[in-house]
């Protein structure tokens, strides 16, 4: 061939190479040094772009991969275990590594009992030749569109794998870790999904409006249902919350970090918080160990030229954060927030920002805080141990010795708190006094501060600006009575303390004797809504009573209240043996008791025939989701529905109603919300579906907007947001803030012979109040079936401008549309999805909102 053949072909070789270099090459070569500047590791080890695919930094691994990259460390490294804590509400597995030399691992459990012994010396022991190390619980990404936590923790996962014999020795021949590196499965991959999907390959978009930037409605920093998992800590409703309180409880670390991000135009925050806002409950050396490894935290990231704060925006008040929960049980909590890519390389006001920076920025502070824990190994242990014994201590001054709390005729709830404080490990006993069943949780234990966290009310604060809620008192939130009690009042009734692994939901379910008159069933207890709608799924027709009435059963004489469900066999389209077969098998599975009628003829109130026993139509719920709407107030609707009743639920995103026909729902639920965006015409055809007598529920701010639509006569009162004088303007943010109403907890007082109250039994009621305004009260009283009372304040911070106009104001209004029923809940009723002693107000609204008396109406 001639030589020009030669020639032009290398010439067009050389050219087509020019092009391609002249764009950003679709994968990075992993620049170690870039991560790991300093640090050596064995060549042996495959690198994190060889376990991965690509380099850190380059692409988001998804949930899967970092599974995978977890996965290949546990079996390549005997420095390494992987244990599953859990899995998510998507199934996906919640995996966390314990990270220790070989030997420690062969004797774990000898060195966590030897751990646990330093807190708890009656009930563990050190055996001879263990030791107690050093634990550190390191946790990433719990909202997940805050991602470079977990990138980070696989880097520090590989590293203590990968690093040499000698170097390994020094970091973990006295300390365990636990790392949580991706503690919302669910959220995370719905970010990445997102980010890598908008990522242009072959140029570089740093545009902050660009599509990768912004998430559409939900967006990924909550879990499945849209939950803000750090601040489940607490609550611990959610599987991945159960999984790493359980590990937390299992281990007590020392120190506990939870790494997250912030805008991207920040910088670098760690702890101490704001100084003001520290919890009263936590110890004051707490805050000093907290400040001593920030040293080590500023040292290294001065290193690097990263800008960083501290002791401002973030505080250490509410214990249901992941940084803020160690903080009462003698372990040091510590909050990193890094300013967000939100993608792959993003503009800021300091420049472009890249994913791999933010990732090396949380490595580094992963790095810092062993550094600093090893150093203050000493501080850290005593800290822990003193601060068990001063809890046990303070626990023998108390003027009582334990709280009761009665499980009532609704076993649900006392159930769920019951689980909740077993999950900490909390003491727990269950009683039995004249065939009531009760739980004691004494004080004289270990978890003595938990125990006063989760019942005390509080009225005093060291400051009147909070990062979140101000008061969580749990006994109010399950609508139970925590009672005083000495220890002497119940011993004798209590069994043996009750344990995680072996506690159980019973319900009262007691076989049901045929009837061929009826049967009725309570609406006292949290499921009876589940039975009544699979009932009614199955075809069975149910009537609700407005009176309350007694009757002969095949159990004796029974009393039944406003709310009971009435099955009269003679109207059913099925026989009278499939009926019961009906009712065993499902109130079997939700544990629920149904009596058998004798007669229909009531020894007092309504008989059986009466017209105050009401046909309950199976409600059809829409909910409307999408922008403008709260995302977490529609996820715990959601989950109150799904979750705890099986009722399903039809979400329709705000873009996509009005190709919805509303005939074929009674019920719509509108969530907290700003506003429909583009000026949706929904209010027009909501205003036709109330006419045709159908049910709208406006929670939160969506009374307003109802309001504003002219579809209720319901109004609103604003609370004061302007404070009386401001002395500086350095005080303008505190002055403004101590007017929010950020979380408190109101009592109220409700009509229980209203349909919104069907089956409670105490009309004091304890209201999260997280609005600066209130529904006005209306001239015809039955129209605010629930009020706060004249003392309103129960616990938690409010400002004494506020007090005055919230007393007596009413929480909950009806308004009405034609022949449908516009219900008003201002508060919510299903807060976090823990505040079980308001949340069947929520079904009473849909099962018999459209039977509310017209002439009870705002």
């Amino acid at each position: 061939m001639p030589f020009g053949y030669f020639v032009l072909k290398s010439l067009s070789v050389v050219c087509a190479l020019s092009l391609i270099l002249s764009f950003p090459l679709r994968a990075q070569e992993f620049d170690f040094d870039y991560f790991f500047e300093g640090l050596e590791v064995r060549e042996d080890f495959p690198t994190p772009d060889q376990i991965m695919g690509f380099s850190p930094g380059d692409w988001h691994p998804n949930h899967s991969q970092v599974e995978h990259f977890l996965t290949f460390l546990a079996d390549n490294s005997d420095r390494i275990v992987k244990k599953e804590m859990g899995r998510s509400h998507e199934n996906r597995p919640i995996s966390a590594l314990v990270i220790s030399t070989p030997n420690n691992h062969d004797r774990l459990e000898e060195l966590r009992e030897c751990h646990l012994a330093s807190i708890d010396p009656g009930a563990y022991s050190c055996e001879e030749g263990a030791f107690n190390p050093l634990v550190l619980y390191q946790a990433y990404t719990s909202h997940g569109n805050e991602p470079s936590g977990t990138g980070a923790a696989l880097l520090y996962a590989w590293y203590l794998a990968a690093a040499p014999d000698a170097v390994a020795a020094e970091l973990l021949d006295s300390t365990i870790i636990i790392l949580d590196a991706c503690m919302n499965p669910d959220g995370y991959d719905r970010f990445v999904s997102w980010v890598n999907s908008r990522r242009s390959v072959y140029s570089q978009v740093v545009d902050p409006a660009d599509d990768e930037f912004n998430e559409p409605w939900p967006r990924s920093r909550t879990n499945h249902y849209w939950f803000d998992l750090n601040r489940d800590w607490l609550p611990v409703q959610h599987p991945e919350s159960v999984g790493k309180i359980r590990m937390f409880q299992k281990w007590k670390p020392n120190v506990l970090t939870d790494h997250h991000e912030m805008g991207s135009n920040a910088t670098y925050f760690f702890q101490p918080g704001v100084p003001s806002r520290t919890n009263p409950m936590t110890p004051e050396i707490n805050q000093e160990l907290t400040a001593a490894i920030g040293e080590f935290h500023a040292a290294a990231l001065d290193d690097l030229r990263v800008p960083y704060y501290t002791k401002e925006r973030f505080d250490d008040y509410y214990y249901g954060k992941g940084s803020t929960y160690p903080d009462i049980q003698g372990c040091v909590g510590i909050l990193f927030e890094q300013a967000s890519s939100r993608g792959h390389v993003q503009q800021t006001i300091h420049g472009k920002l890249t994913f791999a920076e933010t990732i090396r920025n949380q490595l580094i502070t992963s790095f810092s805080t062993l550094e600093a824990a090893l150093e203050l190994k000493k501080e850290l242990q005593d800290y822990q141990s003193e601060f068990f014994r001063e809890a046990v201590a303070e626990a023998k001054n108390q003027s009582f010795d334990g709280y009761r709390i009665e499980a009532g005729s609704d076993p649900y709830r006392a159930y769920q708190l019951v689980k909740m404080m077993l999950t900490h490990n909390i003491e727990v006993h269950k009683g039995i006094e004249n065939d009531r069943e009760f739980y004691y949780i004494p004080l004289g234990q270990p978890r003595y501060s938990l125990v006063r966290t989760i019942f005390e009310t509080v009225d005093e604060f060291p400051d009147s600006l909070f990062y979140d809620v101000s008061t969580w008192t749990m006994s109010m939130a399950f609508g139970l009575e925590a009672i005083e009690v000495g220890q002497s009042e119940v011993e004798e009734f209590l069994e043996k303390p009750l344990t995680f692994d072996h506690y159980r939901f019973e319900g009262c379910f007691e076989e049901i004797p045929l009837s061929e008159v009826g049967y009725v069933f309570r609406w006292n207890d949290f499921l009876a809504p589940s039975l009544l709608y699979h009932l009614q799924e199955k075809g069975i027709k149910a009537k609700v009573a407005f009176a309350p009435f007694s009757v002969k059963t095949v159990g004796g004489d029974k009393n039944f209240g406003y709310g009971s469900i009435l099955i009269l066999p003679g109207i059913q389209s099925v026989d009278g043996g499939e009926l019961h077969r009906i009712l065993t098998d499902l109130s079997s599975r939700v544990g629920l008791r149904i009596h058998a009628v004798e007669s229909g003829l009531s020894l007092s109130g309504i008989d059986l025939g009466s017209p105050s026993f009401r046909m309950v139509d199976q409600p059809k719920i829409l909910m409307v989701t999408g922008e403008g709407v709260n995302s977490n107030k529609a996820g715990e609707i959601w989950y109150y529905f799904d979750r705890h009743l099986g009722i399903p639920v039809t979400r329709v995103r705000t873009g996509r109603l009005g190709g919805i026909r509303l005939s074929d729902y009674n019920v719509v639920i509108i969530p907290s919300l700003r506003d429909f965006p583009g000026g949706s015409s929904f209010g027009g055809e909501l205003n036709n579906f109330l006419r045709d007598g159908n049910t709208l529920i406006v929670e939160g701010s969506a009374s307003r907007w109802a309001s504003r639509n002219n579809l209720s006569r319901v109004e609103h009162s604003g609370l004061e947001s302007r404070p009386d004088t401001v002395r500086s303007y350095s005080e303008i943010a505190a002055a403004y803030g101590a007017l929010s109403v950020g979380g408190s907890i109101l009592r109220a007082r409700a009509d229980l012979t209203h349909p919104l109250f069907f089956g409670y039994e105490n009309e004091e009621f304890f209201v999260f109040k997280r609005k600066r305004w209130t529904i006005s009260s209306p001239a015809n009283h039955l129209a605010a079936p629930l009020r706060y009372t004249d003392d309103p304040l129960a616990s938690g911070y409010l400002h004494k401008r506020h007090l005055e106009p919230l007393k007596n104001a009413p929480s909950i209004a009806v308004g009405s549309l034609g022949r449908g029923r516009v219900i008003h809940l201002s508060d919510g009723t299903f807060f976090r999805g823990y505040w079980y002693g308001t949340a069947h107000i929520l079904a009473n609204a849909v099962f018999f909102g459209n039977s509310i008396h017209g002439r009870a109406t705002y």
